[in-house]
């Protein structure tokens, strides 16, 4: 691995995730101030208020143009750079910036599209001249990188097939527009699972006729829609879907007078470069970025503390994707900086992993946290039984120091690791309040909270 020593001089040995926030954010988390080169020219024409929805956005396109790398992540999994997003808006509050923005982001995939296009018309007017002759022509079996939403499900699987792996996009502006009978989509979520992981699905036809195929399923996609459609379309927290979806939406109090600015000539011609890096990447060797990796896993464990404090176990369902997309955000930078590992991708990825997780909490959170708790009754295992820092909680006297808290670890058979930032959460929760620096007393909503989890555990 190379790291670039212009931005990475003063790197120390220690991934960067030790240095982040101890919870998840409150607020909507901001762009790294010292934005990557890439993202600051692709999200340059839109208002300050969009910037953030507009870099998230941008991922599925970078992912499919840079689709044929493949990278190495914990437990020997390998990951393509998949990426659904979903912008979450109003109607007339500015969606259609999307369109914009696929127009210059991968300009170059649409006149290949093009090309496809006017061959497969010439060769559908060879069919239709020949007849049903036998000098109708071999079908060349065409395949177009940008997939339609309308596309049927024997036409997903044939155009995936005809790409010979490479992958596809779908730009779907508005969500609701899927919910046709006989869709893609149209199968449960299965399609959309699938095309996160790469994995292999298809469909098989006893006729000649029909579509038959089996392949990995390498689509992105990107949809907007309104809360009301957007609800709709992904019905169930519990099925996998969502926790592998980049939700976002502009922010409610933004400047809706503020206009997108024209991008200039340079602008553009960064955009090409872009195109060009992604594009000409072939598959070969999977490729390893420990420091990446060690980052995201670092703050993947950090917010099962987070979890584990404030008893919000949807944080520990939805984190674990939230760091993957982070750092699959971190490949395509490593990719653009010539296969170079920099701080500023490094700042990249986790800030796409706070902020997928934020709005994942926010859309689904609540609604995710019914479904453990009805599998934990289902089940008949309470859900404090799993969190041991709440049982914790519920055990340390109303006065404490951080000496009672490392003993009520030890009393259930595990190390304390991390016990101070659990603390800290509890601060930040009103459940305690700091007596000195060693010291700390339970607030009465702390005691309050006690009772109810001592209930429950019992």
């Amino acid at each position: 691995m190379n790291l670039s020593s212009d931005n990475v001089k003063d790197m120390q040995a220690e991934s960067p995730a030790k240095e982040s926030k101890e919870t998840v954010a409150d607020r909507i988390p901001k762009l790294p101030k010292n934005v990557h080169w890439a993202v600051k020219a692709i999200v340059e024409p839109f208002p300050e208020d969009r910037k953030e929805a507009m870099s998230l956005m941008a991922l599925p396109f970078l992912g499919m143009l840079g689709g044929n790398a493949r990278f190495l992540y914990r437990n020997q999994e390998v990951h393509h750079l998949g990426f659904e997003c979903c912008l979450v808006g109003e109607q007339s509050i500015g969606k259609s910036a999307l369109t914009r923005m696929q127009n210059v982001l991968i300009s170059k995939v649409i006149e290949e599209d093009n090309e496809t296009r006017r061959k497969s018309d010439e060769y559908a007017d060879e069919c239709i001249a020949a007849g049903e002759g036998t000098g109708k022509p071999k079908d060349p079996h065409y395949g177009t990188r940008i997939m339609m939403p309308s596309t049927t499900k024997a036409q997903f699987y044939q155009n995936i097939k005809n790409l010979n792996g490479k992958r596809a996009i779908i730009v779907c502006p508005e969500i609701d527009s899927l919910n046709v009978p006989n869709n893609w989509s149209r199968d449960g979520g299965a399609n959309e699972r699938l095309m996160f992981d790469t994995e292999v699905g298809g469909q098989d036809t006893k006729s000649h006729a029909g579509t038959s195929a089996r392949v990995p399923v390498a689509v992105n996609l990107v949809t907007s829609g309104t809360p009301k459609a957007v609800k709709h379309h992904y019905r169930n927290a519990e099925d996998g879907l969502v926790t592998r979806v980049g939700f976002c939406s502009f922010p409610q109090d933004m400047n809706e007078e503020a206009e997108e600015r024209p991008r200039s000539k340079k602008n553009l011609e960064t955009l090409l470069k872009i195109q060009e890096i992604l594009l000409s990447e072939k598959e070969g060797d999977v490729i390893n970025i420990p420091q990446l990796k060690k980052q995201q896993v670092e703050w993947c464990a950090q917010q099962k503390t987070v979890s584990d404090a404030s008893g919000n176990q949807s944080i520990s369902t939805f984190r674990k994707r939230a760091a993957v997309i982070g750092f699959r955000a971190g490949c395509v930078l490593f990719l653009l900086d010539g296969r170079k590992l920099t701080r500023k991708a490094l700042e990249f990825a986790i800030w796409v992993s706070e902020y997928v997780l934020y709005f994942q909490l926010k859309y689904f959170g609540e609604q995710m946290n019914e479904s453990i708790e009805e599998n934990a009754q289902m089940m008949q295992v309470p859900v404090f039984a799993r969190n041991a820092n709440a049982w914790v909680f519920c055990k340390l006297p109303g006065m404490f120091c951080y000496g009672n808290v490392e003993e009520a670890y030890t009393q259930i058979g595990m190390k304390a690791t991390g016990y101070r930032m659990v603390v800290s959460r509890w601060i930040r929760n009103g459940w305690v309040e700091k007596v000195d620096k060693e010291h700390f007393r339970k607030t009465a909503t702390g005691v309050q909270v006690g009772n109810m989890m001592g209930r429950e555990a019992s």
